[in-house]
């Protein structure tokens, strides 16, 4: 349980019931410094990823055209 320390309420939710005043989490505010292995695995895939959505989603239409066009 959270404790709002501008109104004294104990609550569970990300937000003050009573104020509804977020709490900054100190972790959440500090960045640390990703992996370069995990950025580059990341810049990949999207590099991939990407232009293979976009060859499945004209196939399936591709697909569609030539079954429903016969």
């Amino acid at each position: 349980m959270k404790y709002c320390k501008k109104c004294g309420v104990l609550y569970s939710t990300d937000v003050c019931p009573k104020c509804g005043v977020l709490t900054p989490d100190p972790e959440a505010m500090e960045q640390r410094p990703r992996d370069p292995r995990e950025v580059r695995r990341n810049w990949i895939a999207l590099l991939i990823g990407i232009p293979a959505f976009i060859g499945a989603i004209i196939l399936i239409v591709y697909l569609f055209r030539t079954v429903f066009n016969s």
